[in-house]
């Protein structure tokens, strides 16, 4: 585990584009501290205690910030890195599933042309069906046999 982390590293250290952009890092992490203890200073000699010394003038303490800020910087690295993968991961899985939803559209749309087309000879049959009967006979209508006779409504006993 410990000599694959070593190895990858060496990897790139000895690539030189990423060995450039490592020392960058560095280098900014460097600017960075010195700007913070540049502003220390500052607000120190702002309330009168220029003398005193602040923990980064010691050599080891200095050499720890700027160590804390290269740590700190190839995290954002990172994780701005892994936002970006997530980001286009989510958008390649979208855009693969606008593709099947369209894939699906066509397949639906093919299948309903192809039963439109299928079904088309018994449509026109039964409209020439429909045009050759109309003369032959229409129908009639059924009407009730009325006997003359008015017929009492019929009994509903009263509830309560």
């Amino acid at each position: 585990m410990a000599f694959d982390i070593v190895a990858r590293s060496w990897k790139i250290l000895e690539n030189d584009l990423t060995r450039k952009k490592c020392l960058d890092v560095y280098e900014e992490a460097k600017g960075r501290t010195d700007h913070m203890i540049a502003e220390k200073r500052k607000k120190l000699k702002k309330e009168g205690r220029s003398f005193e010394q602040i923990p980064e003038d010691d050599p080891a303490k200095y050499k720890h910030a700027i160590y804390v800020m290269v740590m700190k910087l190839f995290a954002d690295m990172e994780r701005r890195r892994q936002k970006l993968d997530q980001r286009d991961q989510e958008e390649r899985k979208r855009k693969r599933e606008t593709e099947i939803e369209e894939e699906e559209r066509i397949k639906a749309d093919r299948e309903w042309q192809q039963n439109f087309e299928e079904s088309r000879q018994s449509r026109v049959n039964s409209w020439h069906d429909f045009q050759s009967g109309a003369g032959k006979s229409k129908k009639t209508k059924k009407q009730k046999h009325m006997t003359g006779m008015m017929v009492p409504p019929k009994f509903k006993p009263e509830t309560r």
